[in-house]
């Protein structure tokens, strides 16, 4: 496999044994680069800000008084989730969560923060996390997220004329405390790598095509040189002309 290196009068490439030699060759370019790249991407990884998330937990069942009826409305409470997942993030919800509150954001991106999945599946729990640049905000939005959802379901669930609804939603794991998140630093961190790694393979194949484009065109200029040089002619003179 060869690199182009560029137009270089007899189109030869930089072969892959040429460019390892080469990355030998300017260690310290590939070095120089690679350093200033990882700074740089450390540097934008501190500064830039931190989220974190807390975790809140919720169970979905149904009232039944045999043990027939409990097995079936066990199936039903897992297909419930189904539709409850979405109704986390609406806007309902998320703006009873603001008013409760009183953030200054709105319904779309207080649902941008939110994560809601059925984890493990096939089960009636409910897993919340709460994304937030603040650990003690995300703690509170996940805890006042999860009321005012089961208060939300229950004025759902219950039929007209009732007091009261089967379908119950409750916590089970209240709200943690906001940890940071690390797949954001990762990321940023595997792509600076990345970034330094590619950046230093261009600095060498810049070096390498400049040494081989010069190279190859001395000989050119020495041919050149030499075609243009005068060319010293000597005459003959007929002997029997002289005197």
């Amino acid at each position: 496999m060869k690199l182009p290196v560029g137009k270089s009068g007899k189109g030869e490439g930089l072969t892959l044994k040429a460019f390892a030699t080469a990355v030998r060759r300017y260690r310290l370019t590939c070095a120089l680069v690679v350093g200033v790249v990882l700074a740089l991407g450390g540097t934008l990884i501190v500064l830039l800000p931190h989220d974190f998330v807390s975790s809140t937990r919720l169970m979905v069942s149904i009232q039944g008084s045999t043990t027939a009826a409990a097995y079936q409305n066990e199936d039903v409470a897992t297909r419930r989730i189904r539709s409850y997942i979405p109704l986390l993030t609406s806007g309902v919800v998320t703006q009873s969560v603001i008013d409760k509150l009183g953030l200054s954001m709105t319904s779309d991106e207080l649902a941008a923060k939110i994560n809601a999945t059925n984890v493990p599946p096939k089960t009636s729990l409910i897993d919340i996390e709460i994304t937030d640049e603040s650990p003690e905000r995300a703690r509170e939005i996940a805890n006042t997220l999860a009321a005012q959802f089961i208060a939300y379901a229950a004025s759902v669930e219950t039929p007209t004329g009732e007091d009261d609804s089967k379908v119950k939603t409750t916590v089970v794991s209240a709200a943690t405390e906001g940890r940071q998140s690390r797949s954001a630093p990762v990321l940023l961190g595997a792509l600076t790598a990345l970034a330094a790694l590619v950046l230093a393979g261009v600095a060498v194949w810049i070096r390498a095509a400049r040494e081989r484009s010069s190279v190859s065109a001395q000989p050119d200029a020495a041919g050149e040189e030499a075609s243009s040089s005068p060319v010293q002619t000597i005459e003959a003179t007929d002997p029997g002309s002289a005197g």
